[in-house]
């Protein structure tokens, strides 16, 4: 089992590092428009949108994406260090977005958390400088994405879970947390509009990845339950 663990770390960091041509989907830094850029570029959309920033997270857990007009929610978690740590996004799913504007507007298929916070990552090592890619701590091979912890209420998306972990100073694991409830899905069909529609994801910021894999900083104290 330790054998085929091990195998499954090396083929991911393989991964990463054959596909580093992708780095130019994802974000370096943690903007103002971070979370429109994922519903738009990211998810293939084509409508232009806004972005909301929120001054903290009590207004964020109250705000809901908006479809018509296209707007994203958007707050980021700053660490005891003053730093981004998370970055946590309300965007709408692409049958909501299909539903209003037409199905050639995005792509049919909303993109994991889990497969933007890889393409965040490629981002941040693609801008590495060459001193920076000489002296990190952690090798491509080092750093795994976990699947998305996936939840359908807010309730359970808002808990705060282990979004950076490294035990015994082995690889790095990035973990992001999804709730998508889609405008089709017919067990919320009797859901008010507001509630459907929704994806939802906690991310991990850039800058705090970057910290995590140069060794200028340590995972968050793990959370239990």
């Amino acid at each position: 089992m330790a054998s085929l663990k091990l195998l499954t770390m090396s083929l991911l960091g393989f991964v990463l590092s054959a596909n580093s041509a992708l780095s130019a989907d994802g974000q370096a830094t943690t903007t103002d428009t971070f979370c429109k850029f994922i519903q738009t570029s990211i998810m293939g959309n084509t409508v232009p949108a806004t972005n909301m920033v929120h001054p903290n997270y009590e207004s964020f857990i109250l705000s809901k994406a908006s479809v018509d007009p296209l707007r994203t929610e958007q707050f980021t978690t700053l660490g005891k260090d003053g730093m981004p740590h998370m970055v946590s996004c309300k965007m709408k799913t692409p049958d909501h977005i299909q539903e209003v504007y037409g199905q050639n507007k995005t792509n049919d298929e909303a993109k994991t958390c889990a497969a933007i916070n890889r393409e965040n990552v490629l981002a941040v090592i693609a801008s590495f400088t060459r001193e920076e890619s000489e002296n990190r701590l952690l090798t491509d091979a080092q750093i795994i994405f976990d699947e998305d912890v996936s939840v359908m209420t807010g309730q359970s998306w808002i808990k705060p879970f282990n979004f950076a972990t490294r035990i015994d100073n082995r690889a790095l694991h990035f973990q992001s947390k999804r709730m998508q409830i889609d405008w089709s899905n017919i067990l919320f069909k009797m859901a008010p509009d507001r509630f459907r529609g929704a994806l939802y994801c906690h991310l991990i910021a850039p800058e705090f990845a970057k910290a995590l894999i140069l060794g200028k900083a340590g995972v968050p104290e793990p959370i239990d339950g």
